[in-house]
């Protein structure tokens, strides 16, 4: 199921604030998350994330403004009959029942018949991957079973919305990386809408449609995972989006759709205007990405800029080699990515290298 931005709003919020005391936790929250889209709130530790989600799920009264769900307010409506479920961090699975009772224990008031309950459960686990564990006792089994389980339950119950705290941070990165794929073709299969609180940038990028980068409760850029990545709107948000080298520059002149800059180490240069973001009142710099610059190799040519430089660290990753560069004689060092495909050599520190670089990968921020 392909992500459409022309789907109905499933969730809006609309200004708002909560407060614990004098600490402004959510600052003026605006938003909305789509129908059946895969959604990130990512951001630092205390950055509020974790408290929008909370308001979703009715955990948590907010201060003013208003958290809508399918077009209706969700001023004074409790967690328990909210269109929502929960799959926590801790998955909060019930040591002393097996995995189908835990599975089962949201369907203890439906009206259905036991033989109906028991589809059902049989259901939710076939749909996580867990058919036929259902007598397995819970304890016995691994994070990743847990945490299937945790979901099994939660979807049971056919919300509208899936509330995801950091469910895969207790999980080793193998196993992580696994899940993260598993969640992606869970959600496209059952089609609600999930909204994940993380963290972690890389798991932000890989699973989601859109993500809403959070700093000190507000929203900083809320954009799908390319526009983020190639085009973040801040410094702040750059930086804290996977990789960004930051070269100092000088604006030299702006007119039309173009900036032109003399960034150091690189040379001047001209910027289209989507390069560069509405102003902030920073000191000037330009930002392009490891994966961006290229070591040229003899007899390889530039295809669009050149720049001259000294390896002056190497990190290497198996897959990938990181170099760190002095360019063009001066002190600005950039981080750069080459892959080890067979052939290419791994450098040395104090090699002279010639790094290729295209003006269409820089970001103006000032």
């Amino acid at each position: 199921m392909t992500f459409s931005a022309d789907r109905p709003n499933m969730i809006e919020f609309k200004d708002v604030h909560k407060y614990y005391g004098d600490y402004h936790a959510l600052r003026g929250i605006n938003g909305t998350i789509k129908a059946g889209e895969f959604f990130s709130l990512l951001g630092p530790s205390g950055c509020g994330k974790t408290t929008l989600l909370r308001t979703i799920a009715g955990f948590e009264d907010i201060s003013s403004g208003a958290v809508l769900i399918d077009g209706k307010t969700m001023a004074g409506v409790p967690a328990n009959v909210r269109p929502t479920n929960m799959v926590f961090q801790s998955y909060a699975i019930f040591p002393h029942m097996s995995v189908q009772e835990n599975v089962g224990f949201g369907l203890r008031r439906d009206p259905r018949s036991a033989a109906e309950k028991a589809r059902a459960v049989e259901e939710a686990l076939e749909m996580v991957g867990l058919k036929g564990y259902g007598k397995r006792a819970a304890h016995a089994l691994s994070g990743g079973q847990r945490q299937r389980v945790a979901l099994a339950r939660a979807l049971i119950l056919k919300p509208k919305v899936l509330l995801l705290d950091e469910p895969l941070s207790a999980l080793d990165k193998k196993m992580r990386e696994q899940m993260q794929v598993e969640l992606i073709k869970l959600q496209r299969e059952v089609g609600i809408t999930f909204v994940l609180v993380t963290h972690d940038q890389e798991e932000a990028l890989v699973m989601s449609d859109r993500i809403a980068v959070m700093f000190e409760g507000e929203i900083a850029q809320l954009a799908d995972p390319e526009t983020l990545y190639r085009r973040p709107n801040s410094k702040k948000v750059a930086d804290f989006i996977g990789t960004m080298n930051f070269i100092p520059c000088t604006i030299l002149s702006e007119a039309g759709d173009k900036v032109e800059v003399d960034a150091k180490g690189l040379g001047k240069v001209a910027l289209d205007i989507h390069q560069a973001p509405p102003p902030r009142g920073e000191t000037p710099v330009v930002g392009l990405r490891p994966e961006t610059l290229t070591l040229l190799y003899p007899g390889q040519t530039a295809t669009e800029r050149e720049t001259a430089g000294v390896i002056d660290e190497v990190i290497y990753f198996g897959d990938m080699t990181y170099y760190d560069v002095y360019l063009g004689g001066t002190d600005t060092e950039v981080r750069l990515s080459m892959r080890n495909v067979p052939g290419r050599p791994v450098l040395d520190v104090g090699d002279k290298v010639r790094v290729a670089w295209s003006p269409e990968a820089l970001v103006l921020f000032r």
